[in-house]
């Protein structure tokens, strides 16, 4: 099969337009494995095709113009790949929409913008990241869905990071006496960690959760693990070292 036609099947694209903008990181977690596979191909392609029917345009109705900061944390295109079912498909320059929650493509410089599809089966690495679409519990315990990357490569508790960007409105002065602030998009980065493959859970950041999610026996090795390391709950890098010592010890 041509390349070109295997596109159409298996690389789902929606064309979005500018104006509207308003391998692989490992096994996914339970429950987040992509429907057909090897052996279950009339599976797939239907699955595919009903998949189609729901291309949508950017859901953002937010005028970018006049906003402080970007939808972005890296503006620029980079080469990435894009793997389907784990296996490498192509490589597109690519970025990460952290307001729309979408991962970019442009072709060439007179292509129009396009994002990959939401699917499990699709997984993008971008600036050296992993990003996998995948459902995760929030703050609040619900089921949430969107792209999270996968930080380290532990066989039991494997962190991920969500990052994004939050539009926040601007406020007109009420007298001459106070301020204005203009509408703004704010970073946010959240923290999830997944355990035996089940669905990745927000930490907190709290000592009060170690328990929970490692196991109330080893609590207190972690704890002072912590201690000596000088651990900070809320660093990304210092998480990593949490994780390769619990994976390693626990």
């Amino acid at each position: 099969m041509k390349k070109s036609l295997g596109f159409a099947i298996l690389f789902l694209i929606i064309t979005i337009s500018l104006n509207a903008q308003s391998g692989p990181g490992g096994a996914s977690p339970t429950g987040l494995q992509s429907i057909g596979g090897s052996g279950d191909l009339d599976r797939l392609t239907r699955w595919l095709n009903n998949a189609s029917n729901n291309i949508r345009t950017s859901a953002s109705k937010i005028s970018l113009e006049n906003i402080e900061g970007s939808v972005y944390f890296n503006d620029e295109f980079i080469k990435g790949d894009v793997f389907y079912l784990d296996k490498l498909f192509d490589s597109y320059p690519m970025r990460y929409n952290a307001y729309n929650d979408e991962i970019e493509i442009r072709r060439s410089k007179d292509s129009p913008l396009e994002s990959v599809y939401k699917s499990t089966s699709l997984t993008c690495i971008v600036d050296n990241q992993s990003y996998l679409y995948s459902k995760y519990f929030d703050g609040k315990g619900e089921i949430k869905e969107g792209y999270i990357i996968r930080l380290n490569q532990g066989p039991k508790f494997v962190l991920y990071e969500k990052k994004s960007k939050l539009y926040i409105e601007g406020r007109k002065a009420a007298t001459s006496m106070h301020p204005s602030y203009p509408p703004k998009f704010d970073d946010k980065h959240e923290y999830f960690i997944s355990v035996d493959r089940e669905i990745p859970v927000l930490f907190k950041g709290s000592k009060k959760e170690l328990s929970a999610v490692f196991g109330s026996e080893k609590t207190d090795e972690i704890k002072s693990f912590i201690k000596q390391n000088k651990i900070k709950l809320n660093k990304e890098e210092d998480l990593i070292k949490l994780l390769d010592f619990v994976n390693t010890n626990v």
